[in-house]
């Protein structure tokens, strides 16, 4: 008889579940085999370990391709931008008075655009987060329906292009389209 309890207590399902910082291993199958898997959790650790450093070094390598791409697209509209004369189209001292360069019907996107240039051209390094062009058009009233779609969707359009990345973080400057689609949007 103690046999048969001993055997049905080997059969009850069992389940183990570890979360080392989201690498979750979970378990579940006969008390023996859970036993048995958490006797060799020094094992499941070690792979879990090789596998996030290979991860990693994929990320980095990932994200160092990515950085070289974006420097070529940089340095290319850098060159576009010098030949199409940038200088003609000048910020002036207050948002407002630039704005009011532009014809009164613009629509969204336009206006993100006339908003990106503008405070692209207040930042030391000629660029900007997307975050500084949001908080912008909200201090000078100016409503759009989704800032950061906008500014999306001038990039798909070649409008915009990235200069750097650093983490998630994205800098963009308006291109030399965008430059020449201002210059066109002005009275």
């Amino acid at each position: 008889m103690e046999s048969r309890n001993e055997e049905m207590e080997m059969s009850k399902p069992a389940r183990a579940r570890i979360n080392f910082k989201t690498g979750e291993v979970e378990l579940e199958g006969s008390e023996q085999f859970v036993q048995d898997q958490l006797a060799n959790i020094d094992a499941i650790v070690e792979y879990m370990a090789l596998l996030s450093t290979n991860n990693s070094v994929d990320d980095e390598s990932e994200s160092i391709l990515e950085q070289e791409e974006i420097a070529i697209v940089a340095e290319e509209e850098e060159k576009k931008l010098s030949n199409i004369g940038e200088q003609e189209l000048q910020t002036t001292d207050t948002f407002g008075e630039f704005f009011h360069q532009f014809r009164n019907e613009v629509n969204d996107l336009e206006k993100a655009l006339i908003t990106a240039y503008y405070v692209q051209k207040q930042s030391p390094q000629n660029d900007f987060k997307t975050s500084e062009v949001n908080n912008f058009l909200k201090e000078h009233g100016v409503k759009l329906s989704n800032p950061s779609n906008s500014l999306n969707r001038l990039a798909t359009k070649r409008l915009l292009f990235q200069t750097r990345k650093n983490g998630k973080l994205k800098y963009m400057r308006v291109s030399s389209d965008g430059v020449n689609h201002l210059k066109s949007l002005r009275r």
